[in-house]
């Protein structure tokens, strides 16, 4: 009954529709309550949003948050279990519904899908109750009672006082198997099961004789053997005088109900793609497993694995066959380890073992090589080998952690520095792991603390440092680089925080601050900032290419009073190809509105030519690793060579970066290259003194020949 339980009466209540164009800050002030979104272009539904993902970015609009692949929609005529299993499926907190005609109905979550089932619960017990409330009403009319009897779906039994059978409804005797003349006369134990001993039945009736009546589940025993679960109501009817005079007992087969409750079960707590325990029941092994360890004083080995290039196969061969992968992935996991092990898929193809009685480091080292060299065979799906690997984090219990969270997350760390070494291997937690782990966690909260401050007040500032014309030392051009001053942690080089901000997520939103800052201080240079005679330089991180803020830079460039002509975007060229679909239609896109581009660290990566013309390059920055030693190197003076040709070549002018001597100058100026950088013209710098340096009148060039 409930599994079949129409989803409109299970809808969140706490959903807020808003426009796509509104704030997530703006609606919070509005004291929302709501725990998630639904997003409407106009009248248009667009998707949802939990309060969770909007709460990471407050200041984004909804029609940014909206995730371009939205959970497909419920149809209102599905199914309890059904809305269950997809929720599972996909992972979300949230499922959008619609109705017959495709409109938006509402959102479901499992926390309002379980409380519907909840509330229908009551609402039988409430009617079973009535049901009892009005047979002690019309008992006496015994035409009247049996056409209750009738008309009842549930099992209804009536004993005199000395619980002889008087009465039986249809229900009853459908549900039993016993007729009316079968059961007369006889007493209820007729239909004991077995399963109940003498102290239930006696604390039964004690119940029923002080209160009056008596509830709860019973195994009983139909007339062809079988047995099976029902929820009874026992109440005793009394005269007025007080004397009880019958008992009624009214029934229901709940055997249905029981299996929705266990399907409902496993799919609380399992994996619906591969059956393995999910997060919730691996922790709750976890946890008794560090309880028994603590009361044997032993320990046991925990791993976390994570399959290599799973998300490529994905991507390229679609989520069916990515699901189908990791099925076989979970099969043959499950036959690397002993049975009283546990498997679980912890999320996306990511796998947790829990490997009982397994504390030493070599066995752990075993088992985890066991894994990986496995995962060195293909797997076969739909008739294909598929070539994978699996990195394995381990930490061992006490020695890495003493509770579930601790484990899991050093095991994680672990397993992502055998992904950082390149895949296809294992890695132990240690405590210098831990270090660098509680290191990265510290930037990454001061960052975002930082980030989200004050103009001022968080540390974080911009350093200028000229670009210059080697001919005649004129500056042409300015590189802006973020710098961060934190007022606990001191100066945090940019090796340090920059890596810390792309794993995070936080590179989208300390890039757009750098460029807003830069663009809000280049309006104060006096229009000495001209299209094709000066510029502004700011690097774009690898992962902002192809993201919304891409398309998000020339407003922001424009909204502070500079033309998009005058910045120009630095690109590392590994950058350009390991995202080079999504990075040529963001370059296209920016490139149409004005905004110039410079591959920086040029000739450390690919050093395509078919990459630099397909792309619209405007520039190339030789890196400094090339420039540092080329007067004494002949091996680095080749390349720069090459690199001033290849540019010419194909109409770029060619900067070379990190120049500190006057050597590397006259050399650079020989082979052609047209514009420095570097310790030998200036320092970065606070605005203010770039600002000073510009304003001076051109003087002639000490450097210049």
């Amino acid at each position: 009954m409930s599994s079949k339980l129409p989803l409109r009466d299970a809808l969140t209540p706490r959903l807020l529709c808003v426009e796509s164009d509104q704030r997530y800050r703006d609606v919070i002030q509005a004291d929302s309550p709501a725990e998630v979104f639904a997003v409407f272009d106009e009248t248009r539904y667009q998707g949802l949003v939990s309060a969770k993902q909007a709460a990471l970015f407050p200041g984004r609009i909804f029609a940014d948050l909206v995730v371009l692949r939205q959970a497909r929609p419920l149809d209102e005529e599905t199914d309890l279990e059904t809305a269950i299993a997809r929720l599972q499926e996909v992972k979300d907190d949230f499922l959008p519904v619609q109705d017959k005609a495709g409109g938006f109905l509402g959102a479901v979550s499992r926390a309002s899908l379980f409380a519907a089932l909840s509330a229908a619960e009551h609402r039988l017990n409430e009617e079973r109750a009535s049901l009892i409330q009005r047979l002690e009403v019309e008992l006496e009319n015994r035409r009247i009672a049996t056409a209750v009897f009738d008309a009842t779906s549930e099992g209804i039994m009536v004993t005199d006082a000395q619980t002889h059978i008087i009465l039986v409804n249809r229900a009853f005797s459908a549900t039993t198997g016993y007729a009316l003349d079968e059961v007369i006369g006889k007493t209820p134990h007729l239909l004991a099961s077995g399963h109940h001993d003498r102290d239930f039945y006696t604390a039964m009736w004690h119940t029923i004789q002080d209160t009056g009546g008596w509830s709860g589940e019973i195994w009983n025993r139909r007339k062809n053997g079988e047995t099976y679960p029902e929820w009874l109501h026992i109440n005793a009817i009394r005269d007025d005088s007080g004397k009880i005079t019958h008992y009624v007992g009214v029934f229901s087969d709940i055997s249905q109900h029981k299996e929705v409750q266990k399907r409902l079960h496993d799919l609380a707590y399992h994996d619906a793609l591969t059956h393995l325990p999910n997060r919730q029941l691996f922790y709750d092994r976890l946890e008794q497993t560090i309880a028994h360890a603590r009361r044997e004083q032993g320990g046991f080995t925990l791993l976390v694995l994570d399959l290599d290039r799973f998300k490529v196969i994905n991507d390229t061969q679609g989520h069916g066959f990515g699901d189908r992968l990791l099925t076989e992935a979970a099969r043959r996991l499950q036959n690397l380890v002993r049975a009283s092990d546990t498997v679980a898929r912890w999320g996306g193809d990511e796998f947790t073992l829990i490997l009982h009685e397994t504390t030493e480091d070599w066995e752990a080292a075993v088992a985890a090589r066991k894994i990986v060299h496995a995962f060195q065979a293909p797997l076969h799906v739909d008739g294909q080998d598929v070539h994978l690997s699996a990195s394995v984090g381990i930490t061992r219990f006490p020695l890495d952690g003493e509770n579930a969270e601790a484990l899991v997350s050093h095991a994680d760390a672990a397993m992502y520095a055998a992904k950082k070494e390149g895949g296809g291997r294992y890695s132990f937690f240690s405590p210098e792991l831990n270090r660098r782990l509680t290191e990265r966690l510290r930037v990454e909260n001061a960052l975002r603390t930082s980030l989200a401050a004050p103009p001022g007040e968080g540390g974080l500032h911009l350093a200028w440092q000229p670009q210059v014309r080697l001919a005649d030392g004129a500056i042409i051009g300015v590189e802006v680089l973020a710098r961060w001053r934190h007022p606990e942690l001191g100066d945090i080089p940019p090796a340090r925080f920059i890596p810390v901000a792309e794993e995070s997520g936080l590179i989208m939103e300390l890039g757009r601050w750098v460029l807003e800052e830069a663009a809000r201080h280049a309006m104060r240079l006096c229009g000495r900032i001209e299209p094709g005679r000066f510029r502004i330089s700011v690097n774009v991180s690898p992962r902002q290419m192809g993201h919304e803020t891409m398309e998000d830079l020339v407003s922001i460039i424009e909204r502070q009073g500079l033309r998009a002509e005058c910045v120009e975007l630095e690109i590392t060229e590994s950058a350009l190809m390991s995202e080079k679909h999504s990075a040529e239609d963001a370059l296209r896109k920016l490139g149409a509105q004005g905004v110039h581009f410079a591959v920086d660290d040029f000739g450390t990566g690919y050093s395509n030519l078919a990459y630099l013309k397909r792309f619209a390059v405007h520039r190339l920055k030789i890196d400094q690793a090339f420039v540092r030693d080329m007067v004494e190197d002949e091996a680095d003076r080749q390349i720069v060579t090459a690199i001033v040709s290849m540019g010419h070549a194909l109409g770029l002018k060619v900067i070379a970066e990190g120049v500190e001597t006057e050597a590397q100058r006259r050399l650079l100026l020989e082979l052609g290259c047209d514009e420095g950088q570097g310790f030998l013209f200036a320092r970065p710098m606070p605005f203010d003194a770039f600002a000073a340096l510009l304003a001076q009148p051109p003087t002639p060039s000490p450097h210049a020949d």
